[in-house]
């Protein structure tokens, strides 16, 4: 595998009116562009919980013209995600299409007339995706662990927002979200694979025609929930638990991403070895995340017939220091590589760290010594925890 498809070193260029372009070409016979949007439920006040999340919906609704019909045209795919601090657009083609995705990419940022009717459509879109979250019981346990341990604050609610809040948004309300953060100055643009010079040049023409300046953001701190939560099932046999952990943590994003790597990636994972190959549940997961050293990991166990032995295995692993055996470090280089050769993982990855302020080119390495660290820093660096129930009537 040539050397230069692994390394991560992508060259910055930063627009005249903020937005920065992230290209990294390689031989490859796709090409990937993702626009990472500065803004998620961290940024949200209560009253606009879920705005994020209603924007991505609405992103790719661009009146008189078809965002996925032009994509596939292309020979390629697109899609969109909401985060706490970032709302991504991904797209990927045919190399040959590149072009065309930049093209696109940018109409769909630089749009802000939405259809009356789309906009309601999309709401109720939103709120069906919300009740199936609330509804399904896997998504409500991670949703009730993060409030057990957050409370009521922009880190313990939901990323797909409120009800009451989507119900009650205005078209007139969305747009006036979109243009306060769509501004080139809260943009990453990455340009990744089988991509050319006249590809980064049409960006940066594309991209250059943004204008406004986002708001000052502030990331808010993470305060204590009530850190035990219960409801009571009537649709579920098994028990659904969470346990999480805030911690603080130089290399918080390297060390709690490493910690979810160990615990639940492969065959040979603690969870798998502790939960799966014992008997004790069949599945399992694992969320994280951060804003500079303060971050939190939770462990979710789906329907297990044993709570307490779920619940010791689970606790025990986050508490005790583990130094990962060989073969784990070997298997991290398999999915580091695997994921890395793909141009729209390696995009997503660039976009990621820039939001966070990381920098591209030091994270195979930086993962690299967490991943060989193991649970260790992780087990010494946690401040308080929360536990949370979904249990069979």
């Amino acid at each position: 595998m040539p050397v230069g498809v692994i390394a991560m070193k992508p060259r910055e260029k930063r627009l005249d009116n903020g937005v920065v372009l992230v290209v990294d070409p390689y031989p490859s016979a796709l090409a990937s562009v993702v626009v990472g949007i500065g803004v998620g439920s961290l940024f949200e006040p209560k009253d606009r919980a879920g705005y994020s999340h209603l924007l991505e919906h609405m992103l790719f609704n661009v009146p008189g013209f078809d965002v996925d019909e032009a994509v596939e045209l292309l020979g390629g795919e697109s899609n969109a995600y909401t985060h706490r601090s970032m709302i991504a657009l991904t797209f990927q083609s045919l190399a040959e299409g590149a072009d065309g995705l930049v093209e696109i990419a940018a109409k769909a940022v630089a749009n802000s007339r939405y259809e009356e009717d789309r906009f309601e459509k999309e709401k109720k879109v939103v709120l069906s995706e919300i009740r199936m979250s609330e509804e399904n019981p896997s998504e409500r346990i991670g949703d009730l662990g993060i409030s057990s341990l957050f409370g009521d604050s922009a880190w313990g609610r939901p990323i797909g927002g409120s009800p009451e809040v989507i119900s009650a948004a205005t078209l007139k309300d969305l747009v006036e979200f979109k243009e306060m953060w769509t501004t080139p100055d809260n943009l990453v643009v990455a340009l990744v694979g089988g991509i050319n010079e006249g590809v980064v040049r049409r960006a940066e023409e594309e991209f250059s025609r943004l204008e406004g300046v986002a708001p000052r953001k502030s990331v808010p701190e993470m305060g204590r929930g009530p850190l035990l939560l219960r409801e009571v099932r009537k649709e579920i046999d098994g028990v659904y638990y969470s346990y999480a952990v805030k911690a603080s943590l130089d290399d918080a994003y390297f060390k709690l991403n490493a910690a979810a790597f160990h615990l639940a990636s492969g065959t040979k994972s603690l969870l798998f070895e502790e939960l799966r190959n014992k008997g004790l549940a069949y599945s399992y997961y694992v969320d994280f995340d951060c804003a500079g050293r303060d971050g939190f990991l939770q462990v979710v166990v789906e329907s297990a017939h044993d709570l307490e032995a779920a619940r010791s295995v689970v606790r025990d692993l986050l508490r005790r220091p583990w130094t990962p055996p060989r073969h784990r470090l070997k298997y991290f280089a398999y999915e580091w590589r695997k994921g890395m050769e793909a141009p729209l993982n390696r995009a997503y990855a660039y976009v990621e760290a820039y939001m966070r302020g990381l920098d591209p080119s030091s994270m195979r390495s930086k993962m690299e010594s967490a991943v060989a660290e193991g649970l260790s820093a992780l087990a010494s660096a946690v401040e308080y925890e929360a536990e949370a129930y979904l249990v069979p009537e």
